[in-house]
């Protein structure tokens, strides 16, 4: 569809020719192009709360816990290799050894790349009671939160406002048509010999 034609659609103007559901499908479109404008601003705060909110999580959790390193004391499951011949990024939770702050060690599951061998060394994050607790929300990762809700929020109403728009066209469509019906049925009766 051209420009003008997408124009002359949304815009009937002064052409004596254009119905007044013509100039209500204008509305409408016009109408869900400025709501969906509008919602950029609101999606935007949605976004940077979040990123606030994750960012306010990020400084607790970082002051709160510290990495120690733990040592395997067993070989983690077999890599995985892709179709492409890549390892797999994968994950598993494999028996390790760690000092805690008190000079004392521990051992539990730690989390190491699949095809890790004993004796490895891997990082372990424990809170202030020394308890195994999962890595601190980074800065990176609020930035992204806040990305995306922003955009979720955005698209989740552009979508939801499609779809107000595309029900209000099609009951438009389904008027005009009974319009029409209408004068058939009029010209039809006005053209039979009495």
């Amino acid at each position: 569809m051209s420009l003008m034609v997408l124009w002359r659609r949304i815009h009937p103007g002064r052409n004596p020719l254009a119905r007044i559901t013509d100039r209500i499908e204008a509305a409408i479109l016009i109408g869900g192009v400025v709501a969906a404008l509008l919602g950029i601003p609101l999606a935007a705060a949605a976004g940077s709360e979040a990123y606030a909110t994750m960012m306010a999580r990020s400084a607790v959790e970082m002051a709160t816990r510290h990495a120690t390193t733990a040592t395997l004391l067993e070989d983690a499951p077999p890599a995985r290799i892709g179709v492409d011949g890549t390892p797999s990024t994968e994950t598993a939770r494999v028996r390790a050894r760690w000092e805690l702050s008190d000079g004392t060690f521990q051992e539990g599951p730690a989390t190491a790349d699949l095809g890790a061998s004993a004796g490895e060394r891997v990082t372990v994050w424990l809170d202030q009671a020394d308890a195994v607790v999962a890595p601190p929300v980074r800065p990176l990762d609020a930035t992204s939160t806040g990305i995306g809700v922003g955009v979720g929020v955005w698209l989740i109403a552009v979508t939801l406002l499609a779809a107000a728009c595309l029900l209000a066209l099609c009951l438009l469509n389904r008027a005009r048509w009974a319009a029409w019906d209408r004068e058939w049925e009029r010209l039809g009766s006005d053209s039979t010999p009495s």
